[in-house]
Parts: C-alpha cells; structure tokens; sequence
C-alpha cells in the first residue's frame, strides 16, 4: 500500500512540473488530485490496520495468542535484569528483596502470558504512563518516582503501544484485579 501512495506522489510531482513548465492549470489541478487519491489511500490504509490491530491485542513479545509461551523459560529463572522472577504460569512475580532501580535506566519489560494480556487489554484499570517512555507502571512503582506521569486505563496505554515495567509488574496486579471482579 505504502509503495502505491509513494507512487502516486511521485507521478503527482511529475505532473506538478510538467504543469509549471506548460502554465496549465489543468495539469496542475490533476496533481492536486492525485495527491489527494494518496492521502485517502494513506489514511484508509491506517484506519484497516488499526482495525485489525484492535481484533488482536498487542502483547509482549515472549507470549504468544494462543496462550502458549513463545520462549518458555524455567520456573525460578531470573529475568535479563535481575528484577523478579518467572512463576511457573510465567507471571512475573515482584522480587522480595528491594532492588533500587536506576532512575536513568528504563526498566525491563514484564513478561507477562497471554490470558493476562487479554485481561489488560479490556480493562479499564488505571495505570501510569511518563511522556517519551515506553513503559506503563503502578501508582506505588518506586521506578517512577516523583517523574511527572499521565493516567491511562490499562487496555488503552496498551492500544497506544506501552508495555508493563517489570519492576511494579501491573499486568499481573491489572490480571488479578480484573479476575477478581470477574
């Protein structure tokens, strides 16, 4: 799709010189047109995907939609960071000793299963989110600290394409609550 629209821009252009150097108006007014076919086709192009985006919720990259993990990890493994651990449903579980989290650093991303992806990306639980940061966190993460953060519902921070901090692990609290409820 990408490759028509950047087609039909560039015949637009050649038609917008050609325009120019005849002193038609007519030619020029058909790259009016042709830039307007592309952004159509441009926005009718965004529109489909985002469709098909909200029929399939977006997840972490080590689950997978029919709920079986894609890189199965062992049952006390730690995580790349060292910030919690796996439990055996591949939730990750908060770790029990305090870890001071690099306030530079972002954190990791929480791996979190499919069923509780699915739970997240229909609930209307709020988390946290900091402009120009990937992650979404809790409202007692100590990552966060006293950053400037925006209040979402967790099924929308994750639509905008934010993935749970591994450090306050909301997907399993937002999960737990959404079961809870249930």
């Amino acid at each position: 799709m990408l490759l028509t629209v950047l087609l039909l821009l560039l015949v637009a252009a050649g038609v917008l010189v050609f325009a120019v150097a005849a002193g038609s108006a007519q030619w020029a007014w058909l790259s009016v047109l042709l830039c307007a076919v592309a952004a159509v086709l441009l926005f009718w192009s965004r529109a489909r995907d985002r469709k098909r985006g909200a029929s399939v919720p977006r997840h972490s990259a080590h689950a997978v939609a029919d709920g079986a993990a894609s890189d199965p990890v062992a049952e006390s493994e730690a995580l790349p960071d060292g910030i919690g651990t796996t439990a055996g449903d591949d939730a990750v579980v908060p770790p029990t000793e305090d870890v001071e989290p690099d306030p530079d650093t972002e954190p990791s991303e929480q791996r979190t299963d499919a069923a509780d992806v699915l739970l997240v990306c229909e609930s209307d639980a709020e988390v946290l989110v900091i402009d120009e940061r990937p992650r979404y966190h809790l409202d007692t993460c100590s990552w966060v600290g006293e950053r400037a953060t925006m209040p979402l519902p967790a099924g929308e921070a994750r639509e905008l394409g934010f993935t749970p901090c591994a450090v306050c692990c909301p997907d399993t609290s937002v999960a737990r609550l959404e079961r809870s409820s249930a």
